[in-house]
């Protein structure tokens, strides 16, 4: 089938929306392998945060593997840390992004983990 110059900008541009590799399926077809040493950097830099120095920010440019690097991270410690995984665009509208909505989020899914695994929060 032949299609269009616009059918092929539109499934061009379907081909470029990148996506978080989340079932199994995905992550075998897509997914690059992290070195082990990056990892156990993370974990590293977790263990020497204090009270002043207690932030790490992931930065690069769409579709360059912040989230799935999060994820593969987030398994591997996930049996000595509480560890929340999901993604702000699934919760909240791209034009209702902001401080306030971003931390409810947070704090939503914080408790729903916690009711999950049968942890107790004390208010």
């Amino acid at each position: 089938m032949i299609l269009t110059p616009i059918e092929q900008f539109q499934q061009a541009f379907r081909n470029l929306q990148l996506q978080l590799l989340v079932t199994p399926e995905q992550i075998k077809k897509f997914r690059v392998e992290y070195n082990q040493s990056l990892i156990e950097e993370l974990e590293q830099s977790i263990l020497d945060c204090n009270n002043y120095c207690n932030q790490l920010i992931f930065a690069g440019h769409r579709g360059c593997g912040k989230s799935t690097l999060l994820k593969e991270f987030a398994e591997t410690i996930e049996n000595n840390y509480f560890t929340v995984f999901f993604s702000i665009s699934d919760l909240i509208e791209m034009s209702d992004i902001n401080h306030i909505n971003i931390l409810f989020a947070i704090a939503v899914q914080i408790m729903a983990k916690a009711d999950a695994d049968n942890i107790d929060i004390e208010a």
